[in-house]
């Protein structure tokens, strides 16, 4: 199945250079559709850009923290020298805790296979 999401231009440059290998998203209904073996477009909301990966796990946490706590910052797209805090501070400017605590967090392990 093809799924379609959207993407800033630096983690979908970190995803197309192959540095960034998990997706980090709420796992609300439309992301409970995808599965291993899945395939997602993303598509660059500040370029005409997109690329296709392949989804080679997906694992559910409770929390975004328990989420962070089990990737390093590269293999999430973030900068090496970010603290935890700091990275739960960039995803709640895009999902809400609320979100979080109905829902929970999602890790997507990806790998190109179109650019």
């Amino acid at each position: 199945m093809d799924h379609n999401m959207k993407l800033y231009d630096k983690p979908f440059q970190l995803i197309k250079n192959g540095s960034k290998t998990i997706e980090v998203r709420l796992n609300d209904k439309k992301r409970q559709e995808v599965q291993a073996g899945d395939f997602i477009v993303f598509e660059n909301i500040e370029k005409n850009q997109s690329i296709k990966v392949e989804v080679l796990k997906v694992i559910q946490y409770i929390s975004f923290q328990a989420l962070l706590k089990a990737y390093s910052n590269k293999e999430i797209g973030m900068d090496e020298k970010m603290q935890l805090s700091q990275k739960l501070a960039q995803i709640y400017q895009i999902y809400s805790q609320t979100d979080e605590l109905n829902y929970g967090a999602l890790a997507l392990k990806i790998r190109v296979v179109s650019k």
